[in-house]
């Protein structure tokens, strides 16, 4: 089940942090022929529709636009679902831009989300990743370690210290979960640092709740 704990961070360069990154393709070595099947082992999308160019946003390439792989995609959506609007994160990264942020490599896992705000301002992120079992310490450790340099770098920020600060690392069975929402929280910066962190540790744990759900109602 669930389990949160810290760890002391490590040096970590983390390189372009911040800068424009450019959506590509994440690595989809074993993808053969036009029509796909589903599998949730695998980073393929299900076999594409006839209007899967309109909709595709990311990961798999159809055109020039890019599609979200199942499981990842219910995930998501289920999250979508619970905070609506609130749910700002618009923009993923592939595996080489999420192993420069966080070190996590492709060989420690099965499956990922990465979804940032794509803004100069933006700290909503949510990151979901099928850990392969023999990786599930290591992952969380790196995760951990990016939250501590993100706390370092955002020290002077209110509103982005309160966000990393109620960002939440969670295991649920071999899923890490690291969700760090909250949205609009500048009308509460006047209240101070507590209210804001216990809004987005509020929006954090909505977010969990329903992903807990969805991965333990797969086991079932």
């Amino acid at each position: 089940m669930r389990k949160n704990r810290m760890k002391k961070v490590v040096s970590v360069v983390i390189v372009s942090l911040f800068t424009g990154l450019s959506i590509s393709v994440s690595g989809c070595s074993n993808l053969q022929g036009d029509n796909l099947q589903e599998n949730k082992n695998s980073r393929a999308y299900v076999g594409e529709s006839d209007n899967a160019e309109d909709d595709a946003i990311n990961t798999l390439q159809v055109g020039s636009k890019y599609k979200i792989v199942t499981p990842m995609m219910e995930l998501k959506d289920a999250v979508v679902e619970i905070l609506g609007e609130n749910y700002w994160p618009d923009a993923l990264l592939t595996e080489e831009e999420m192993a420069e942020r966080t070190g996590i490599s492709s060989y420690m896992y099965d499956n990922f989300m990465a979804e940032y705000q794509h803004s100069e301002a933006g700290i909503d992120m949510m990151i979901i990743i099928e850990t392969k079992e023999e990786y599930i310490e290591d992952v969380e450790k790196y995760l951990n370690d990016y939250r501590e340099v993100l706390l370092n770098i955002y020290e002077k920020q209110p509103q982005s210290k309160a966000k990393v600060f109620a960002s939440r690392i969670e295991v649920i069975n071999n899923y890490i979960c690291y969700v760090q929402l909250g949205a609009d929280i500048s009308p509460l910066e006047m209240a101070g640092e507590d209210e804001m962190v216990a809004y987005c540790q509020h929006e954090n744990e909505r977010a969990l709740d329903i992903i807990e759900k969805r991965i333990m109602s797969w086991e079932s």
